[in-house]
């Protein structure tokens, strides 16, 4: 079995708990300017696959213009209509991200942070999203991230699986991707 997508997969690609997160999002927006969103989970679950679709695609009703996402402390993010450009986003410790979240355009309501610690950047997030899959798929997947490298791979499937993510949140998710 190959998890290698294409970018006309990723298109077809169907989450079903989407609904359930754009319910969410939409009653915090009511309240919010903008919503915080924490991904978490364990290796190869397809926390990193996740951003990218939601970068190409957005989330349900909230196009992909009203979306940010953070991934290994890179934000891409759109400029001259077009074109697509990476940003570090610095390590500050617990900063809450508050100096970017002044900086994003307005239009950028929607913000997922996909990070297994997220509590080294923040205290607390509206959503707690936390992704799982099947074993023998988080295998496969290590397996084509590493190739012949074992010992990556079995640091990857023992990693820790923390049951408390040690930040507050208003919402928890848990969804099987």
């Amino acid at each position: 079995m190959t998890f290698k997508y294409s970018d006309g997969l990723m298109k077809r690609i169907n989450y079903p708990f989407l609904s359930n997160l754009e319910e969410k999002i939409s009653e915090i927006l009511k309240s919010k300017d903008k919503v915080i969103i924490s991904v978490v989970g364990p290796r190869g679950t397809g926390k990193s696959y996740f951003g990218k679709y939601l970068r190409s695609n957005g989330c349900g009703r909230f196009n992909r213009k009203m979306v940010a996402v953070i991934d290994d402390s890179v934000m891409w993010t759109d400029f001259l209509f077009f074109f697509r450009r990476k940003l570090r986003v610095p390590d500050k410790g617990i900063d809450e991200f508050n100096k970017l979240l002044h900086e994003l355009p307005k239009k950028k309501k929607i913000i997922f942070y996909i990070n297994n610690t997220p509590w080294t950047r923040l205290s607390e997030a509206d959503i707690l999203l936390k992704l799982y899959t099947d074993e023998y798929i988080r295998t496969e997947r290590l397996r084509q991230r590493y190739g012949h490298q074992t010992e990556k791979i079995e640091k990857g499937l023992n990693s820790r699986h923390f049951a408390d993510y040690k930040i507050k949140y208003s919402f928890l998710m848990e969804e099987k991707i």
